[in-house]
């Protein structure tokens, strides 16, 4: 299902490192972008992920993605990865992610 023509989606940019060791600041940013959009008072909005600057990749990125577009599932809201880099869509794919590739349906959690 298309995203709500009424609701602007929101973008943010992935960093060029999704590793172990810059996750945790990433998903502070993630639930900083959920609690944000949580109190407003507009309906809830998609969120977009421009991805091409992914230089470095690893499980636990994967993972914090996975997470993340099950938060948003869980919120009716889905995750779009825009312009991934090949090694990313390779770990997305190794780690049978592939799904996050493309828009989930709304409500739709990623396993």
């Amino acid at each position: 299902m298309p995203p709500s023509p009424s609701v602007d989606p929101i973008a943010r940019c992935l960093p060029e490192e999704l590793t172990i060791y810059a996750v945790g600041d990433l998903a502070s940013q993630c639930r900083a972008w959920l609690d944000q959009d949580d109190a407003a008072a507009a309906p809830p909005a998609d969120l977009i992920l421009q991805a091409g600057a992914v230089a470095q990749v690893d499980g636990a990125g994967v993972q914090l993605l996975i997470a993340l577009s099950n938060s948003l599932a869980e919120r009716g809201r889905r995750l779009d990865l825009q312009g991934p880099t090949p090694l990313l869509r390779q770990a997305l794919a190794r780690l049978g992610a592939q799904a996050l590739l493309a828009p989930a349906a709304e409500g739709e959690a990623i396993r």
